[in-house]
């Protein structure tokens, strides 16, 4: 392995005037020689793309390029509930660096093949009240494609516990790619209805983080 040249750095007293002698400078030219050799040896950099990143690989002792590990996706789903189990459309993309994320016409959204980490919280929602002859139940993400176990549609990733007005609905890993889920997700909101009601109007605001680790 090369030694990054940290301890090793050329003197400048016989170079910095110009009585200086070259002849006195030589050892300082190659020392600086050296230390260029060393960096360019600890750098591998032959080839840089958009959105790379320097890892260090300990096999070879020196530093590679590597895609970024971490991409990251944030959605915005519209949640005008109107029955009891409405299919959520994603309104927008609020960023999406590194294009993992693509909403079809639909309002479903494609992901790229990968392993991610996502978080669904919402905000402004309608309690169970007496008040409200609607509320929220449960936001769902569905896997429009199903469990590659039995096919079908099925939950990728549901709400735990009783309704969320405001906060965390849903946290948990899924895994896209072959022999896992297809990668063509969906929102889903159920809603609870009292008073012999059996519709109304929700609105309120829920998002999707969406995080790729591997």
């Amino acid at each position: 392995m090369p030694t990054w040249p940290t301890s090793t750095k050329a003197s400048t007293s016989n170079v910095d005037s110009g009585s200086d002698k070259p002849r006195l400078a030589r050892e300082d030219i190659k020392q600086n020689i050296e230390n260029t050799n060393a960096i360019i040896d600890t750098l591998h950099i032959s080839s840089p793309a958009d959105q790379n990143v320097l890892v260090y690989n300990a096999s070879n002792a020196r530093f590679e390029l590597a895609s970024q590990q971490f991409q990251e996706c944030l959605l915005e789903v519209s949640n005008s509930v109107v029955s009891s189990n409405d299919l959520l459309a994603i309104d927008s993309k609020i960023s999406d660096t590194q294009n993992i994320c693509t909403i079809e016409s639909n309002g479903h959204f494609t992901l790229i093949d990968g392993t991610y980490l996502i978080w669904i919280w919402t905000k402004d929602g309608t309690a169970l009240t007496t008040a409200s002859n609607i509320s929220m139940s449960s936001q769902d993400l569905i896997d429009i494609t199903g469990d590659p176990s039995s096919g079908g549609e099925a939950t990728a990733l549901g709400q735990v516990g009783t309704e969320v007005v405001d906060g965390l609905v849903a946290f948990g890993k899924i895994i896209v790619g072959s022999g896992n889920r297809d990668g063509t997700f969906r929102m889903k909101h159920s809603v609870s209805f009292r008073g012999g009601a059996t519709s109304g109007q929700i609105t309120n605001e829920t998002f999707l983080r969406i995080l790729k680790v591997a």
